[in-house]
C-alpha cells in the first residue's frame, strides 16, 4: 500500500465540534509517518462512517497542526470550501438516482429509498423542507453534513424512514475520497492491514470479517465488517454495524461506508450491496 507522509485531507473538525464521533480515536501529537498513515486512514474512514452517530458526551480531537484542539463547546465551526470538484446527481425514470463523480471518475446507482445529498447542493437545501426530515434526528444529521468538506465527503445517503430511526440513530451511507491513499486489491494484504489497525484506531471496535470481492463488472473491492458500541444523543446504548468498502480509483481510494444498527442491518444491507454492484469507473 502506498502511504503518504502528508496529512490526509479529511480533518475531523466538524465531527469533534458536533460531538458526533465515537470516543477513542487516537490523538495525533506529531506529523504522521508512513507507519502511522495507515492507522490515521482507518480512523478517518471509520469516523466518516460514524459521522451521523449522535453522541451524548462531547469528544474533542486534535487536528494536524500546532494549534490547540478544538472543543465541542467553544470552537466556531470551521469554514469549508463552497465548491467541490464537479459531480452530477440525477433522478432516473425508474426512481433510482445516478451519482457521477467527474473528479474521482466513477459512477453509482442509488436505490430510491435513500435520500442522496451533496454538500452545498440544491438537493441538500430541499431536504430540510421534506416532511420526513422534520424529526430532530434527521435535522441533526443534516446540520452535521452541512459542515463537512465536499471535496472529501463526496456524497451522503440517509435512510429517513421514521420507523427506521433507532433511538435517534440515522442509518447512513457516505462516500469519502482520499486522494493520498493508494490501496492494492490484487491480494488481501492491504485490506487485512487496514482491518488489523481498526481496533487501535477506534475504541471498542471489533472487526467481524474481511473479504476481497468483485462486482458484476469485475471491479475488485475490499470489505471490512465491524461493530462498535455507541451512545446516542438520546442516551441509549446501541451497537453500530459498519460495512466499509474500499475501491481503487485512478487517483486515490474511495471508501463507501454503511453505518446502521443491529436492528436494521438485514433491512438496509441489500440495498447497500446494490450500490456497490452498480459501481463503474469512467474513462
Amino acid at each position: 500500500m502506498k502511504q503518504n507522509r502528508g496529512y490526509s485531507t479529511l480533518v475531523l473538525l466538524g465531527i469533534a465540534i458536533l460531538a458526533c464521533t465515537v470516543p477513542g480515536l487516537p490523538i495525533a501529537s506529531s506529523s504522521p509517518t508512513p507507519d502511522t498513515r495507515l492507522e490515521r486512514m482507518v480512523a478517518e474512514t471509520v469516523s466518516a462512517g460514524l459521522l451521523l452517530t449522535q453522541q451524548a458526551v462531547p469528544f474533542a480531537t486534535e487536528v494536524p497542526s500546532a494549534t490547540p484542539a478544538p472543543t465541542a463547546t467553544n470552537t466556531p465551526i470551521p469554514a469549508v470550501p463552497t465548491q467541490s470538484v464537479e459531480s452530477v446527481l440525477d433522478k432516473n425514470t425508474d426512481g433510482t438516482s445516478s451519482f457521477i463523480d467527474l473528479g474521482g471518475k466513477y459512477q453509482i446507482i442509488i436505490p430510491m429509498q435513500w435520500l442522496a445529498l451533496r454538500i452545498n447542493s440544491p438537493e441538500y437545501d430541499q431536504a430540510g423542507l421534506l416532511p420526513e426530515a422534520s424529526t430532530p434526528a434527521i435535522q441533526r444529521s443534516l446540520a452535521t453534513i452541512k459542515n463537512q468538506d465536499p471535496n472529501v465527503f463526496r456524497l451522503f445517503m440517509l435512510d429517513i424512514a421514521e420507523e427506521h430511526l433507532d433511538s435517534g440513530f440515522v442509518t447512513n451511507i457516505n462516500l469519502v475520497w482520499d486522494r493520498q491513499m493508494e490501496i492494492s486489491l490484487v491480494t488481501d494484504t492491504d485490506l487485512k492491514a487496514l482491518a488489523e489497525t481498526l481496533p487501535a484506531s477506534l475504541k471498542d471496535a471489533e472487526v467481524t470479517g474481511t473479504e476481497l470481492k468483485a462486482t458484476k463488472n469485475e471491479i475488485p473491492y475490499g470489505v471490512i465488517m465491524a461493530k462498535t458500541p455507541a451512545l446516542t444523543q438520546e442516551g441509549v446504548q446501541i451497537v453500530v454495524i459498519q460495512k466499509l468498502v474500499f475501491l481503487d480509483l485512478p487517483i486515490g481510494t474511495l471508501s463507501i461506508t454503511l453505518s446502521t444498527t443491529e436492528k436494521w442491518q438485514a433491512t438496509v444491507e441489500p440495498s447497500f450491496d446494490e450500490i456497490i454492484e452498480s459501481f463503474i469507473l469512467l474513462k
